[in-house]
């Protein structure tokens, strides 16, 4: 009775070390409904997002990091299965001795397992470790450019509706003014031509504030589609972005050693130490593993000529065996050890491109306030000139367009100057 039951718990046991498959289809239009409902849903959460709320939304549902933490468990999920004995084998064969008068049948059931006396598996492990590793870091990185990059864009959205304000509130000023000069213009004390100038001047002010209407539906798009939301929603967004009052400083530069702290050298290390365990993998396999494969003999016989065997088994590196997979994996390594090395390289030249960017974006910018103050005041003195009859009736029209020119080159020459700094804060952005 025991041996019958220990005859079916093997093949159950078998059974169940099995990998079972799942099928995932993908149904487009489901998967497209339940975006939808979900953008819905976060759009009418909040009445208007923060830039913090906006990081933390897509911190969870974009596309491109979800894929980089796919990655990152696909590579743990290697990494948990990696460093396994091979499994033993089991044998069990017939013997029917010819032309005896005695018992013909013999039995004789068999295993063999092969002992990594190399080490191989640990290697494996090692190696599955250094490139779970590497995932990691590339999905740190993946989210501080995520953070990054929507930060720009939460510029670009600051700037664009600054400017709307700056643009609505000079149309409204300009059409005034146009018909100011109309009355003058019918009395006789303004020139057609100089009516046409003010025509010229709102008539340019209103394809400015279209073309700033189309940037605002563009630049609330990549907003949406940065945090992974469906596209219907980003007319729906409100957003607290908002230039600020003033210039701020200037962001310091990262040292060396933060450089070499960056995500993304970190995972390029981590690569290559990856390389140096498959380099160390391949030399082990020039050896020779052991297999032991006992086996016993059940003779049928009442004479009892019962034998037991055991065989032991390896190979001869004869001729360098896996000398092939040991040079590739040489080579593998120097190329993995040059493009780390680029890479680190790389982000000193980046910084010192960013550091050049961010001066002539900070210098520009004040210069831009500067000169948006100074119009600012000159219009402020030409109303008290025209009240007092000392200037023309078009030279408030002249001033203003100025003032409104030069309050939207600041608001473009802040912006780049925002950006700049978020991009060099970017290189010291680093998690532990």
């Amino acid at each position: 009775m025991r041996k019958k039951f220990y005859v079916l718990c093997l093949p159950a046991l078998m059974l169940s070390a099995c990998a079972s498959y799942e099928e995932r289809p993908i149904d487009l239009g489901r998967e497209a409904v339940a975006w939808r409902e979900l953008s819905d849903a976060v759009a009418r959460e909040r009445t208007e997002l923060t830039f913090a709320d906006a990081k933390l939304i897509g911190l969870a549902l974009n596309p491109e990091l979800n894929r980089a933490r796919a990655s990152l468990a696909k590579s743990r999920a290697v990494r948990d299965a990696s460093g396994w004995w091979e499994d033993p084998a089991v044998s069990f064969s017939v013997k029917r001795v010819l032309n005896t008068s005695a018992q013909p049948w013999a039995y004789t059931p068999g295993a063999s397992l092969t002992i990594p006396v190399t080490g191989l598996p640990a290697l494996a492990e090692e190696a599955a470790e250094r490139y779970a590793e590497a995932d990691y870091w590339t999905l740190v990185q993946a989210e501080l450019d995520f953070a990054a990059g929507l930060a720009e864009m939460w510029t670009d959205c600051a700037v664009v509706e600054a400017k709307l304000r700056v643009a609505g509130l000079y149309l409204l000023n300009a059409r005034e003014e146009r018909a100011r000069l109309e009355r003058l213009f019918d009395a006789g004390e303004v020139t057609a031509a100089e009516l046409q100038k003010e025509n010229d001047r709102v008539n340019a002010a209103e394809l400015e504030k279209r073309d700033l209407d189309a940037r605002f539906v563009d630049v609330r798009s990549r907003i949406a589609a940065q945090l992974g939301l469906a596209p219907t929603v980003a007319r729906a967004l409100k957003l607290d972005a908002a230039l600020p009052a003033g210039v701020p400083a200037a962001a310091p530069s990262p040292t060396p050693e933060e450089l070499a702290e960056l995500p993304r050298v970190r995972a390029a290390l981590a690569r290559y130490s990856a390389s140096e365990t498959a380099l160390k993998t391949e030399i082990r396999r020039q050896y020779p593993e052991l297999s032991l494969s006992p086996s016993y003999e059940l003779d049928g016989n009442d004479e009892f000529a019962d034998s037991f065997t055991l065989g032991v088994g390896f190979t001869l590196p004869l001729w360098n065996r896996n000398r092939l997979g040991v040079a590739e994996a040489e080579g593998k390594r120097e190329v993995v050890r040059i493009e780390t090395l680029a890479l680190w390289q790389d982000q000193f030249h980046l910084l010192r491109r960013l550091e050049a960017e961010q001066e002539i974006a900070e210098n520009h910018c004040r210069a831009q306030e500067t000169r948006s103050r100074d119009f600012l005041r000159r219009t402020e003195k030409i109303y008290a000139e025209i009240d007092a009859g000392e200037t023309l009736p078009t030279a408030l029209s002249e001033a203003a367009a100025q003032n409104f020119t030069a309050s939207l080159a600041y608001c473009d020459a802040l912006g780049d100057f925002l950006k700049a700094r978020i991009r060099i804060e970017a290189l010291k952005a680093r998690r532990k």
